[in-house]
Order: C-alpha cells, then sequence, then structure tokens
C-alpha cells in the first residue's frame, strides 16, 4: 500500500468517523424508543417482578400483581411523583447500544453513499 491508498483510507475513515459521530443521537433515540416503547417482559415469579429489566432499564413493579404467571409485564413510565416506581439504569448498556445502532446506521449510510457514486460514476 502506497502513500496515496493510505491517504485515501485515512480520508474514508475520518468521514465515516463524522458520520457515526452524526448519527450518534439517532442511535440513541433508537435504543431508547426500541427498549422502552416496544418492551415487554415475561416474568414467571414475583421475584422477577421486582426485577423486571427492560434492555438497559430494571424496574421493581411488584406493587402490580399480576393475576397469574407467567404473565407479560410493559414498561412502566413514573407516573406518580409521590409514590414513584423504583427505576435503575445501566448506562454502559445504553451507551452500547447506542453505538451498535449508530455503526449500523453508518454503514447503511455508508453503503447507500458508495451505491450512488458508482452509478453516477457509471453514467458519466
Amino acid at each position: 500500500m502506497d502513500e496515496e491508498d493510505r491517504r485515501a483510507l485515512r480520508r474514508w475513515a475520518r468521514g465515516a468517523l463524522q458520520y457515526f459521530l452524526c448519527l450518534l443521537p439517532l442511535g440513541a433515540a433508537a435504543a431508547a424508543v426500541f427498549f422502552l416503547v416496544a418492551g415487554s417482559v415475561r416474568v414467571a415469579t414475583h421475584g422477577e417482578l421486582q426485577h423486571a429489566v427492560f434492555g438497559w432499564v430494571t424496574q421493581d413493579l411488584s406493587r402490580y400483581e399480576p393475576v397469574a404467571y407467567p404473565a407479560t409485564v410493559e414498561f412502566e413510565y413514573q407516573r406518580a411523583w409521590h409514590d414513584p416506581i423504583e427505576t435503575s439504569y445501566d448506562w454502559w448498556l445504553f451507551a452500547a447500544n447506542s453505538a451498535i445502532l449508530s455503526a449500523i446506521l453508518t454503514a447503511v449510510l455508508l453503503l447507500i453513499l458508495g451505491v450512488l457514486r458508482v452509478r453516477r460514476a457509471l453514467r458519466e
């Protein structure tokens, strides 16, 4: 690999990193929406209900007693300030999910841009 190829590879990597950083907030939003809105948990015991895990969020939903086990439990948003649902967050897992989704979005975007460049070059 000569110097010109290395420069081209560095330019491409710098551009890919810029796309990744620009798409990172979109990846974070997608991670939040996917795990919180689309997520539900199947619990078999009351103990599992105390530690309901929705991706990177864990909630104590033991106050909601299902009619029968196993039961499917949906994510509960904080509703009452005087009696909040105990919720904990795994910020490292959230960051990893956001980075993975952003990397996928970046790869798709770079693939689309590459196809468009090739099509334009073939027309000329």
